[in-house]
């Protein structure tokens, strides 16, 4: 079946067609969660949860080739959704205490390991730092984006990522990936 008759059939609340295209984008959409998610019970639940949204909202979809950006689009907001559930307020940090935390030298060293292990690495990061990674390095959001989809300031935005950055780095010397700077 193609993504259009999946698609078509999906809108008219086919019921094979609903469960086909759960289990075709199954994997890609789980793995976002887990990327967000603190457990892998979180990412499920957050996955359910997205995917009900998906489900209520997907008449809305017209072109199939739109169809799984605006599945990620959804996940993302649910994972967003939470975070703010979990989270009212995000302490604001000092930007000019982390502005000189990160470089962009972390993308050779997490493009080594493989996406279960980041993954992993990703999941134990403070909530914070966690969701402000994965949506500018994974994801591609820039700060400004970031800051309005989080309720936080640019500043905020820009000492997470580093922060981030620098507890991945940390992480990556204690599992000898990355070596430790002499000084």
């Amino acid at each position: 079946m193609t993504d259009l008759d999946l698609l078509r059939a999906c809108q008219r609340n086919d019921p094979r067609a609903q469960t086909a295209l759960y289990h075709r984008f199954r994997g890609r959409l789980m793995g976002l969660c887990r990327r967000y998610a603190r457990s892998r019970p979180e990412a499920e639940d957050m996955f359910q949860e997205g995917f009900i949204r998906i489900f209520q909202q997907l008449h809305t979809i017209e072109q199939p080739d739109r169809l799984l950006p605006w599945m990620k689009r959804v996940m993302v907001n649910t994972a967003i959704n939470i975070y703010h559930k979990n989270h009212r307020l995000l302490a604001e940090t000092d930007y000019d205490a982390a502005q000189d935390m990160g470089t962009d030298d972390h993308l050779d060293t997490l493009a080594r390991l493989s996406a279960d292990e980041l993954v992993l690495l990703v999941q134990d990061l403070p909530d914070g730092y966690r969701m402000v990674f994965n949506l500018h390095v994974v994801d591609g959001f820039n700060h400004p984006e970031i800051a309005q989809m989080l309720g936080i300031s640019e500043g905020t935005s820009k000492s997470q990522l580093a922060r981030a950055r620098a507890a991945l780095k940390e992480k990556l010397k204690k599992l000898g990936i990355v070596r430790y700077e002499h000084s």
